[in-house]
């Protein structure tokens, strides 16, 4: 293996056997003609890919999509069934915080216990001990028996451990999501200050370490390799696949024909508006239910203009032609900002900005939406747009998200121009398609 190569996997396969019941296991396991009571279930599946010195690469993907075998093959944990795997390099694996603490020991007897499991002298760890400490932050609990510990307490104390050893491979396995708000941005920076020195792969759900993190991302879907590349893009095709996968179960029963639109992507008769061009919206940027989908969308100032830069307090006007497929009451239509690895800067949306119902009938119509942009850092940022339907700003179904549609530069504010501003929809008018007012 190449030597810059830290992780190589080529066509690796984990199948496991799955039965009704234990007394199927004892069947297969004595039958004289060894008769099959089992079925195969593949977590990975013919999977490939390849990890340099020094790249952090997240894993992403849904519930029993594979991520965590994965971590476990590369740990030597599991063997795989089928394939090859070579990992160069000292590894250090955060698969399951303090498993191997002892609840008798105290706090103090435990670091030096695990970290002999993971292979450091006791002058090695002597040497690191305030360190570890200092990172855990518990105090005096230190001197107490780890079964005494709160679950946070618990937890700091083996994430301090379990960063203590210097890796030439870092493994972790969701534990950037422990403890309170405080030590997970102390988490986070240890684990950027330590990809300066190491290879870092991790799988996560948390989706703004992902993008704050890694170089690259790769996406799992029933065990195999559905996308590899940016984060943001990773990111983007998980929150599709969500979405949909979520919400599209509510449509099933339904007849094909109260579901398929009989009309193209074209928005019609509508106005262009000084040349601001309407953006179609690839079925691939697209997630939710599909109940109502968003066909097209533009972006403008308040003079009807294409806009590409911004500048706090200024208006801007986001349009979406939409196709709903059924009635709908209690419509839902907002937005997210994004800053250049994905997180979400600010957003808004009608049912918790307008407080007013909204209803589609069935068929096109063009959505108008106007806001002031607040005061943020100069970059340039990305705009999702999404429609839901629901009672409740923060719990409702979505119908589909646009992702990453739009874009526009945020600019340095100009002389006189101070404060936060409110982000709030003023505005939001829905009109068919084919009406004169539709030019808005």
């Amino acid at each position: 293996m190449d030597s810059n190569i830290v992780i190589d996997v080529r066509n690796l396969t984990k199948v496991y056997k799955l039965f009704n019941t234990n007394k199927d296991r004892l069947k297969e396991t004595f039958h004289p003609f060894r008769k099959k009571y089992h079925r195969d279930f593949k977590a990975l599946d013919n999977l490939s890919f390849q990890v340099e010195k020094g790249e952090a690469v997240g894993i992403i993907g849904r519930n029993g999509s594979g991520k965590s075998t994965l971590l476990q093959i590369i740990c030597s944990v599991l063997q795989p069934t089928d394939g090859h795997i070579e990992v160069q390099g000292r590894i250090s694996a955060l698969l399951e915080l303090g498993a191997g603490f002892n609840p008798e020991f105290t706090g103090r007897e435990n670091v030096f216990l695990s970290t002999a499991i993971m292979g450091l002298e006791r002058e090695e760890v002597v040497d690191k001990f305030d360190r570890i400490i200092e990172f855990a932050d518990i105090g005096e609990f230190i001197d107490q028996p780890v079964k005494l510990y709160s679950s946070g307490m618990y937890i700091r104390l083996a994430f301090a451990t379990a960063i203590s050893v210097d890796p030439e491979l870092l493994i972790v396995d969701e534990a950037l999501a422990v403890g309170d708000i405080f030590f997970q941005q102390k988490c986070i920076a240890q684990m950027k200050e330590m990809m300066s020195r190491c290879t870092i792969v991790f799988v996560t759900h948390d989706m703004h370490s992902v993008t704050n993190l890694c170089k690259r991302v790769i996406l799992l879907e029933g065990g195999k390799k559905i996308f590899e590349g940016s984060p943001l893009e990773g990111v983007s095709e998980y929150t599709k696949i969500v979405h949909t996968e979520r919400f599209q179960k509510k449509s099933k029963g339904r007849s094909s024909t109260e579901l398929t639109s009989n009309s193209n992507n074209s928005p019609g008769n509508l106005n262009n508006n000084e040349g601001v061009e309407w953006i179609d919206v690839p079925e691939t940027y697209k997630g939710g239910a599909n109940e109502v989908e968003i066909l097209c969308v533009r972006l403008m100032g308040e003079d009807l203009r294409a806009k590409e830069t911004v500048i706090a307090g200024e208006m801007l006007i986001v349009q979406m032609i939409v196709d709903a497929k059924l009635e709908k009451n209690n419509v839902i239509f907002g937005y997210t900002v994004k800053d250049r690895v994905g997180n979400a800067i600010f957003g808004e949306n009608t049912c918790s900005s307008l407080k007013e119902e909204l209803r589609l009938s069935r068929g096109r119509h063009l959505i108008t939406l106007r806001f002031y942009w607040p005061e943020v850092h100069s970059a340039t940022y990305t705009l999702t747009l999404g429609v839901g339907e629901g009672l409740d700003p923060f719990v409702h179904t979505i119908h589909c998200w646009a992702h990453n549609m739009l874009s526009i530069t945020a600019l340095t504010p100009g002389k006189g121009v101070h404060g936060i501003f409110n982000n709030s929809i003023l505005e939001c008018t829905i009109c068919d398609t084919h009406h004169e007012a539709a030019e808005i």
